[in-house]
This record gives C-alpha cells, structure tokens and sequence, in this order.
C-alpha cells in the first residue's frame, strides 16, 4: 500500500543523536531538546516507514536491523545537507560582504591593524586572509581563490596585473646605537661601507642598491640574505647590518625595541606599495572597502 513519507530534518538528527548515544537523556542533551520532544520525533520517523528502528529498555535503546540499515543513508543525507547549506552561505557572503586576498609575511605588520580597522568600520564584512610566499601568492590570484595579493615584487604572469596602491620613501634601518643614527641627514653614501641585511621574500630591491648604493655592482652580495622580516629586524637591532625597505615594510613594526628607520637621501626615492590581482577583475565592494582602508593607513603622515 503506498504511503507518504514525510520525514524532517529534525527526525533525522534526532534519529542520528540517540543511535550514537543509544539513550534519550544523553540525545536530548546534545540536541539542546526535551527528552519526550527527541522521543516524538523517533516515534514520528517510525510511523512514517511503519517499522521500528529501536529496541527500548529502561536504560538504553538498542538500534533494531531496520535501525542498523538506515543510519549510513540518514548520515549521508545529513552531511549533503550540511554542505550545501555551507555552500550556499559562502555564496552569500562572497556577493555582499566577504573577501579574500592573499599576502607575503613581510607585509603582514602592516595588513593586521587594517584587518582590526575594518572590523570595527564594518563589521559585517569577512575577510580571509592566506599569508604566503611569493609564488604562492600569485597562485592564488592567479586561480580565482583570492580577489587580489599584497607584495611589492615583480612577476612575469600575463594574467595578473600589478596595481600600485601609493607611494612611500625609502628609509634604513639601523640600530638605535649605530652612528648613522646620530647623523642628522642619512645619505646613500653614507651606507657605502655598511653590511647589507637583504629580504628576499616579498620585496625586490636590488635594483634600488645598483641605482643608488656607491660601489654596489650585480655581483656583490648582501652581508646577510634572510626571508622573513623579523629575522631581518633583529639583525638590524642586533648591529649586524642595516636594511634598506620601503617606509610601508616597518612602521607597523617602529615600536620594536632596538631599531631606527631614516629616510635616506641624495636622492629621496620612493617604491610603490603593489597589490597583484587578475586582469580583467573588477574588485568587490568589500576588497575595496579594505583597500582603502590600507591606504589610509599606510599613507605617510605629514
């Protein structure tokens, strides 16, 4: 005799709970019920398919076949449904409210105060953040995971464009006890004989030492070639070398202990702040919201 099935989303869990449990008690407690409401919605599921899908004790339920048979098909069931309503609500939030973008290490001192800003400004807006390495990071530009990628350093991908977000002076960073501290002007010259601590992730610099750095040639070597800027700044703090980046690279980073960073001069030069993202791509609402929030701070105070 055909019948109709009507079974609920909360039968099913309910049905899950007690078969992993094997008491009511414990099931309500865990679905956050009452013990007769998680007994009706199995009684209801029961009747739907006219079959009996636990033996009841005073103590415990003990699953029937009938029982034992559905609950691989009621997990399966319920795990599709999680993912789709996990889909569904990505979805959602990437159309009006969610971002992601992707950064190198170097740069992250100067992306978490924004990150804190923005969640304050508006805080309906989620952002995922992937911190990476060079390669990584136009990887993900470059497949469509992430809206855009932070990191001053040039690659030769046809399809990921290089947007310079500002500009922003070069300065060393010394040592508070080292003499070109105490100098009231800094000048290139005046790093001719200075160890040189070069970062070799997420920024590209060298061409700043062959244009400007006396006695620098594309044979020399840096003093000290590390990949991640705190190594790099406690070097500097240490006295064994100086580093040469851009103002945007440290001064989420100046209240350290132990470092100055001077502007060099003769000449003044400037290096852009780069975000990489796909061409073509138009940013969402939410990327630009933060963007320009990175500008704001990031802009060199007067």
């Amino acid at each position: 005799m055909p019948f109709r099935l009507e079974l609920s989303l909360r039968q099913l869990r309910a049905f899950d709970e007690v078969y992993k449990l094997s008491n009511l008690t414990y099931a309500a407690e865990s679905l956050h019920m009452t013990q007769s409401a998680v007994s009706a919605l199995i009684r209801q599921m029961e009747e739907s398919f006219d079959v009996q899908l636990f033996e009841r004790s005073s103590r415990m339920l003990r699953p029937t076949p009938a029982g034992a048979a559905a609950i691989e098909r009621v997990r399966s069931i319920l795990g599709s449904v999680d993912a789709l309503q996990s889909q569904l609500h990505s979805f959602s939030r990437s159309d009006d409210e969610a971002f992601s973008f992707t950064c190198v290490p170097s740069l992250a001192s100067a992306v978490v105060p924004v990150l804190a800003r923005l969640k304050e400004v508006a805080p309906r807006i989620h952002a995922t953040l992937y911190d990476e390495g060079d390669i990584a990071v136009i990887d993900r530009v470059e497949s469509g995971e992430c809206e855009f990628g932070i990191g001053s350093f040039a690659h030769n991908r046809e399809k990921v464009a290089q947007i310079a977000l500002l500009q922003d002076h070069v300065f060393v960073i010394c040592s508070k006890t080292s003499h070109l501290a105490r100098l009231p002007r800094v000048t290139w010259h005046d790093l001719e004989s200075e160890p040189i601590i070069h970062l070799s992730r997420g920024v590209s610099l060298k061409h700043l030492l062959l244009d400007h750095l006396p006695g620098w040639k594309p044979t020399s070597k840096p003093a000290y070639e590390v990949g991640f800027i705190q190594t790099a700044l406690a070097m500097a703090a240490q006295g064994l070398g100086v580093l040469i980046l851009p103002g945007f690279y440290v001064r989420g980073t100046l209240q350290a202990s132990g470092i100055q960073a001077l502007r060099l001069h003769d000449p003044v030069v400037e290096h852009a702040f780069m975000i990489h993202t796909r061409q073509g791509h138009v940013l969402s609402a939410p990327a630009r919201t933060f963007l320009d929030l990175l500008v704001e701070e990031l802009t060199p105070k007067a």
